[in-house]
């Protein structure tokens, strides 16, 4: 008998696919930033891969790291739903991924969406204060608001706000 299960949650997949790429991205010299899945028309499913590194990355380094993960990427049943994958670097207006980077950006501006709405809202803007156990305080034009990490569909760095502080 043949047994039909659910799709997996995206992200036990996504942790699956981390634990498994961690290690290859981390012998090039680089550390992994964080993932990201789309669709594109005519592509399939898309598997964004996001690096950094201390000293920042650039397009060598993004080569190098697709090199290595291009072999993996063909063979191993982790990426059979994917029909395609890229090498990035977070960029300036990075998204943030997990809780110790929304740890190294208190203090910056942020633009956040949300699955659910918050003050009848499911977009803000703010200076990320604090990031507590299970949510994160963001300072809005008119408040402080609590936001639930589970809640946070995307959250970014604003790029204006990066940019000044890279010029000062």
């Amino acid at each position: 008998m043949v047994q039909i299960h659910p799709p997996l949650p995206s992200e036990m997949i996504k942790e699956d696919i981390e634990a498994f790429l961690k290690p290859i991205i981390e012998d090039s010299g680089c550390e992994l930033w964080g993932l990201d899945f789309s669709s594109a028309k005519g592509k399939g499913q898309i598997l964004r891969i996001y690096i950094d590194a201390i000293q920042g990355v650039d397009i060598t380094d993004c080569e190098r790291v697709s090199r290595e993960i291009d072999y993996h990427f063909q063979f191993e049943e982790i990426f059979a739903d994917f029909g395609s994958f890229e090498v990035s670097s977070p960029g300036l207006d990075r998204t943030l991924f997990n809780k110790d980077q929304y740890k190294n950006f208190v203090g910056d501006v942020v633009s956040l969406s949300l699955f659910s709405k918050v003050n009848d809202l499911r977009k803000f803007k703010g200076i990320l204060l604090e990031v507590l156990e299970s949510e994160i305080s963001v300072k809005t034009e008119g408040d402080v608001v609590l936001l639930k990490f589970s809640n946070i569909e995307k959250c970014k760095l604003d790029l204006d706000d990066q940019i000044k502080k890279r010029k000062i």
